[in-house]
């Protein structure tokens, strides 16, 4: 079952509940029985997309830092055959 955060607006109150997609509840905050309203939160398909794409640019990133430091050992280890 999906979990899904709830806020409450007088108090500041957050609460994490579980009920299924289609249920329709009705909850009041622990302490001060005001409506909670749901909070809307980016699905975790796009949450795992955004950290492959981080991830795939940080890859990059390191595959070309390896390529410059093994240019420039390279380039040191000719200079001392020479």
């Amino acid at each position: 079952m999906p979990n899904y955060t709830y806020h409450c607006e007088e108090c500041d109150s957050y609460y994490d509940i579980s009920h299924t997609m289609t249920e329709r509840v009705e909850l009041q905050c622990i302490e001060c029985s005001q409506s909670l309203v749901k909070i809307l939160s980016i699905p975790l398909s796009l949450k795992s997309k955004k950290v492959d794409a981080k991830t795939g640019t940080m890859v990059k990133s390191s595959i070309e830092e390896f390529k410059k430091d093994l240019k420039h050992q390279r380039d040191e280890a000719s200079k001392k055959e020479m």
